[in-house]
């Protein structure tokens, strides 16, 4: 997975930017979940928020997660 970009919002969840094989490109999100066999108890994961979306479409996915909740 390479990622185009890659930001993280003031709470601290990170995102990313992926190209996907056929010009289309997915979203994803950095997770942290308990695993008693990883170093520490927490295995980090990629998942994705959307895929199958165009670059403006991406693009404007990723700042609305980067800007984090709106009150």
């Amino acid at each position: 997975m390479k990622a185009l970009k890659v930001e993280a919002n003031k709470a601290g969840k990170r995102y990313a930017i992926v190209p996907v094989p056929g010009g289309t490109f997915t979203v994803y999100a950095e997770c942290s979940n308990y695993d008693r066999n990883a170093p520490g108890g927490i295995a980090k994961t990629w998942r994705y928020c959307d895929k199958g979306l165009t670059r403006e479409a991406a693009e404007e996915l990723f700042a609305r997660k980067i800007a984090g909740k709106q009150r």
